[in-house]
């Protein structure tokens, strides 16, 4: 007898009570939280070609994961694909508006592309909504400083 994929009574009953898009959501969710906690410990050890392969596995399983799609687009950003990090804005931008983070982190994208300008913009739009957000203050230092000519 095989019990590794067996639903028992009270699983069923559990399912029963649910409406079907309440289930469908929470198998989504599941399925993504293990990349995701993968993926951000790859990110915080500087892994970005992993995390980016955990991130990505996330958004594959859940596109409605805004963090899941914030940490793509910071390996992208890490990872220097560009391309592929623009395009992450543009999903994240669409579906979830911007938030402190992701002006933030936008900011940074333009920063790394060398385009002060727009990174400026984006770290000041941050400032505006969270102006004691550490990160934020340090970006807009990194912009500040004299550059290289």
């Amino acid at each position: 007898m095989f019990l590794g994929g067996c639903v028992g009574d009270r699983q069923k009953d559990a399912l029963a009570e649910k409406p079907r898009h309440v289930r469908k959501a929470s198998l989504f969710a599941d399925m993504s939280a293990a990349p995701l906690k993968t993926a951000e410990l790859h990110f915080r050890n500087e892994d970005y070609g992993l995390a980016e392969q955990h991130y990505r596995r996330a958004v594959e399983a859940n596109p409605a994961n805004k963090q899941a799609w914030i940490g793509l687009a910071a390996c992208y950003d890490r990872l220097r694909r560009f391309d592929l990090a623009e395009r992450a804005y543009g999903v994240i931008i669409k579906q979830f508006g911007y938030s402190v983070r992701v002006h933030n982190n936008y900011g940074y994208h333009y920063y790394l592309r060398g385009n002060w300008k727009k990174a400026r913009k984006h770290f000041e739009a941050a400032y505006d909504l969270d102006p004691d957000n550490p990160h934020i203050l340090n970006n807009l230092k990194l912009i500040n400083r004299p550059r290289p000519k």
